[in-house]
């Protein structure tokens, strides 16, 4: 992935956005999704997540992203799953179109409740279907704690391109998910997501990508022969690089054999 590079005084305020956009040459097909350490022999996943991007500035309007998943329960410490990526990245003149495909790696260091926090190790190789697009590999934990009637879980991840049109150091991202366990149909939340840009050399703040906003998570068990699950919301751009809105939606249906 390419990231917004620090910008000069030079750039005035009027220009600034549409710079801003000009300047991301990764694909845009986000994924917002916080990933859980579970993993559980013999449960098959089909999942659907995606998002719509929205401002008042052209230059970061009209994000879109739709990523299809099957994941499948191995064994109980290793669960494995393949993507396929299409987006749209914001601005004027972009278009939808199929970005990655992916393969996916959960990792589970422990059983549910067994350490202080649920851990568990997340790795991802992604193949690019753009040309002059690098391919990216994504490592990093996962971690999960229940208390006070919560469900905290965060994902820090590093990301490197790989191939000819790299980008020199691995990039931080993040994903933060709070969830009420009400014990109701439905439970509210939160979450987050952010990319403050390279290790070492990351972005001045308002040009790294901030969002945040309530979520909403409801489950519908014994339909047909297994478990709907969805959560969705709205985040909020905390930056001038991410569109003012964010609407994100996440469906898994879930089947045991």
């Amino acid at each position: 992935m390419r990231r917004i590079p620090i910008l000069g005084s030079s750039i005035s305020g009027i220009a600034l956005p549409i710079v801003l956009a000009l300047l991301i040459a990764r694909p845009a097909s986000a994924d917002f999704k916080v990933k859980q350490p579970d993993a559980e022999f013999g449960e098959l996943e089909l999942e659907e997540v995606g998002s719509y991007g929205r401002s008042g500035n052209p230059a970061t309007n009209n994000e879109q992203s739709f990523v299809h998943e099957l994941e499948y329960g191995v064994s109980n410490f290793w669960r494995t799953g393949f993507e396929l990526e299409t987006g749209r990245t914001f601005g004027p003149g972009n278009r939808l179109r199929i970005e990655q495909v992916t393969w996916e790696n959960w990792f589970v260091l422990g059983e549910r409740g067994q350490y202080w926090v649920d851990p568990a190790l997340f790795v991802e190789y992604g193949r690019t279907t753009v040309n002059g697009m690098p391919d990216e590999t994504t490592v990093g934990p996962i971690l999960r704690k229940e208390m006070f009637g919560t469900a905290n879980t965060v994902n820090l991840f590093f990301q490197k391109d790989l191939g000819n049109a790299a980008a020199g150091r691995p990039v931080f991202l993040y994903a933060w998910e709070t969830r009420l366990l009400t014990g109701w149909p439905v439970d509210p939340g939160f979450q987050a997501y952010g990319e403050p840009g390279p290790l070492g050399h990351f972005a001045a703040l308002g040009s790294q990508d901030h969002r945040a906003g309530p979520q909403l998570f409801g489950e519908v068990h014994n339909l047909g022969p297994g478990t709907l699950k969805a959560n969705g919301g709205v985040l909020f751009g905390l930056t001038p690089a991410a569109p003012r809105q964010t609407w994100r939606w996440q469906l898994e249906y879930e089947v045991h054999f």
